[in-house]
């Protein structure tokens, strides 16, 4: 069985692109959307979230907020290409976000916090109380 990926991001070349790369290992969903990034979460619970953190209508961070309170068993990555680590320091020390990739990124660096996110996930649910 394939790992749900989900991946909001305003740039749809980018989404289009990770899809291109990563449909053959994942099941992906991607989104532009707020409402649909929402209705994602609330109908899914995906293994690995990955935001952007220059969003329109929502910060990066507060949307992994958000995915921590709804999928608290996800792997939650935060790209950026313009934040300090320090805007973004309080949400990945304490949980929220699990790791920081700088924009553009790529395919290698993609992969392997895929493959980190797989295995975070792997022992998470072994933990899960049933």
């Amino acid at each position: 069985m394939k790992r749900s990926v989900f991946y909001f991001d305003d740039d749809a070349t980018l989404l289009d692109i990770f899809q291109e790369m990563f449909r053959d290992e994942y099941d992906i969903r991607t989104t532009t959307k707020l409402v649909v990034a929402r209705r994602v979460l609330s109908e899914c619970a995906p293994d690995i979230i990955i935001s952007d953190q220059s969003m329109p209508e929502i910060s990066g961070s507060e949307f992994l907020r958000e995915a921590s309170e709804k999928c608290p068993y996800s792997f939650r990555i935060m790209l950026t290409g313009y934040a300090v680590v320090g805007d973004v320091f309080g949400e990945v020390t304490n949980g929220l976000i699990n790791i920081f990739i700088p924009k553009p990124w790529e395919e290698t660096q993609m992969r392997q916090a895929l493959e980190r996110g797989g295995a975070a996930v792997d022992s998470r649910n072994m933990s899960r109380p049933e």
